[in-house]
C-alpha cells in the first residue's frame, strides 16, 4: 500500500481542519492514512489512503496502525478521536502530548467539572447525575444548561427553565452521553467566547479569541452557533484573565506542549469557564487563527504530536476582524451549492467550506444537523463586514433535491446585527 516507503501517519477524523493536517503531513514526507467510518468526508480526497473505520474503535485503529507500522497516530481537533490517538500511541510505545488517561478524563465533563471546582477554576455550580438515580437536594438556580457528559458536538445541549423542562432534557442527554451520565450547570449569561491557546513549559499563550453568536432555534430550542467573531470584544483585562485561566487549566490537568481551548462566559472582566479540550478548536478556527496572527496552529499541532517544541516565533497580535459564519439549511435533502465561485472570486469571503454532500438530510431539530458550510469573512471595520456577510448571503444559494432554495437567512450575522454590534 506505502510503495514509498515512508513513515506512516494515521490520522483520525476525516474534518475540514484535517484536510490541512494532512497536507501538512505530506510535506513532511509522510504516507497519510486517513481513518474515518464515512463513505466521503472532507479529508478523504487529500489523503494517500482510506481505512473506513470508526476512530472510537481504539482496538481496531491500534490494528490498522500496526499493520501499517505507523510511526504518527494524531488527531487534531475532535475529542473522542483523540482518546484513540493517545490510546494507539502508547500501545505502539511512543509518546503522544498527554496520557491517555488524561485525554480519557478530559473528555468526561463530570471529572472536568470536578477538577476545576477543586482547583480553584472559576466555573458554574453543578450538579452529575445518571438516568437512575434521583437528582440529589442541590439547589441550582434556574434557568440551567443540561448537557451530556461524554459526547461530540453540541447534540444534546439544552437550557431548561425549569425543574419540568429540566427532566425532560435529561433524558435526551444521558440517552445521547457514552457513559450515561449528564452534567446540570447554572447558566451564566454575558458573552460567550471561545479562547484558543497553546500551551509551553506549562504556561499557555492566548493566540485569539472569537466571540460566538447563538441562538436558541425552534420549538425544540436548539443552541445553535452561527457566527463567529474574532477577536472578540472583551476588554484587555480580560484577555489577560483568559490567558491566566489556560494556564490554569494547563497545570492542574498536567499538559503541556500541546493546543488548549476553552469556551467561557465574560461578564466585565470575569470569565466563567464553560468546558475545554487540549486540542485545536472545531470548525475553521486553524484558518482564522493563521489569518489573523500569522501562526500555524496546525503545523504545531503536528510539532506537538512528534515531540518538538512550539515555536512563537511567527505569531503578531490580531489585527483585523476575522469572523466566521455558518450557513444553514431549511429541513430538507440536500443537493448542492451555488454561488461559492462568485463570492470567492470577488474576494467577498476568504475562504468558503462545503460540509454536506449531496443526499445528506438536512435536520433542524438538532445542533450540528442542518450545517451547511461555513464562510470568512476578512474586514476592517463593521461596514465592510456587513456588506460582505450580506453579499454572501445574496449570492449563494443551498439547494435541495427538488430544487428549492432552502438557505436559512434568518440565521446570520447581518439579521441579528444590533444585538451583537461590536463596541
Amino acid at each position: 500500500m506505502n510503495d514509498l516507503n515512508k513513515p506512516v501517519a494515521l490520522i483520525l477524523g476525516g474534518t475540514i481542519p484535517h484536510c490541512e493536517l494532512i497536507r501538512q503531513l505530506r510535506d513532511r514526507g509522510y504516507y497519510t492514512v486517513l481513518i474515518d467510518y464515512l463513505d466521503d468526508s472532507p479529508a478523504k480526497a487529500v489523503a494517500d489512503c482510506h481505512v473506513q473505520e470508526s476512530t472510537l474503535d481504539k482496538e481496531k485503529v491500534l490494528e490498522v496502525a500496526q499493520k501499517m507500522n505507523a510511526q504518527l497516530v494524531i488527531c487534531g481537533c475532535v475529542d473522542q478521536a483523540n482518546i484513540t490517538a493517545c490510546y494507539v500511541t502508547e500501545k505502539l510505545g511512543l509518546k503522544p502530548p498527554y496520557s491517555y488517561e488524561t485525554a480519557l478524563a478530559i473528555t468526561n465533563k463530570g471529572v472536568m467539572k470536578r477538577v476545576m471546582m477543586e482547583k480553584g477554576i472559576p466555573t458554574s455550580k453543578y450538579i452529575y447525575v445518571d438516568s437512575e438515580t434521583e437528582l440529589p437536594k442541590v439547589s441550582l438556580r434556574y434557568p440551567v444548561m443540561v448537557k451530556p457528559a461524554d459526547s461530540n458536538s453540541a447534540n444534546g445541549v439544552k437550557k431548561a427553565a425549569s425543574e419540568d423542562e429540566m427532566k425532560i432534557y435529561l433524558k435526551d442527554a444521558v440517552q445521547i452521553s457514552r457513559n450515561g451520565r449528564a452534567i446540570i450547570e447554572e447558566f451564566v449569561s454575558g458573552q460567550e467566547i471561545s479562547a484558543y491557546c497553546f500551551v509551553k513549559d506549562r504556561k499557555a499563550k492566548l493566540l485569539m479569541t472569537a466571540e460566538r453568536i447563538s441562538v436558541l432555534d425552534g420549538e425544540d430550542r436548539v443552541i445553535k452557533c452561527y457566527s463567529s467573531i474574532a477577536p472578540a470584544r472583551i476588554s484587555d483585562r480580560a484577555e489577560k484573565e483568559a490567558e491566566n485561566i489556560a494556564t490554569q487549566i494547563a497545570q492542574a490537568f498536567d499538559l503541556d506542549n500541546t493546543a488548549l481551548f476553552f469556551q467561557g462566559i465574560v461578564n466585565g472582566d470575569r470569565i466563567d469557564v464553560i468546558e475545554f479540550a487540549p486540542r485545536l478548536g472545531g470548525g475553521v478556527c486553524f484558518k482564522t487563527i493563521k489569518e489573523n496572527t500569522g501562526f500555524d496552529p496546525i503545523s504545531a499541532i503536528i510539532d506537538s504530536w512528534e515531540g518538538k517544541t512550539v515555536d512563537f516565533a511567527k505569531y503578531n497580535a490580531p489585527s483585523r476582524l476575522l469572523v466566521v459564519n455558518t450557513i444553514y439549511g431549511k429541513d430538507s435533502t440536500f443537493d448542492h451549492i451555488e454561488g461559492v465561485n462568485t463570492v470567492l472570486e470577488s474576494n467577498l469571503a476568504v475562504a468558503f467550506y462545503q460540509i454536506r454532500t449531496k443526499g445528506d438530510k438536512l435536520d433542524n431539530s438538532r445542533a450540528s444537523s442542518s450545517r451547511v458550510a461555513f464562510f470568512i469573512v476578512d474586514a476592517a471595520d463593521e461596514t465592510e463586514l456587513l456588506h460582505k456577510v450580506h453579499s454572501v448571503y445574496e449570492a449563494v444559494k443551498i439547494v435541495d433535491i427538488d430544487g428549492n432554495n432552502v438557505i436559512r437567512k434568518d440565521l446570520n450575522l447581518e439579521s441579528l446585527w444590533e444585538q451583537v454590534k461590536i463596541k
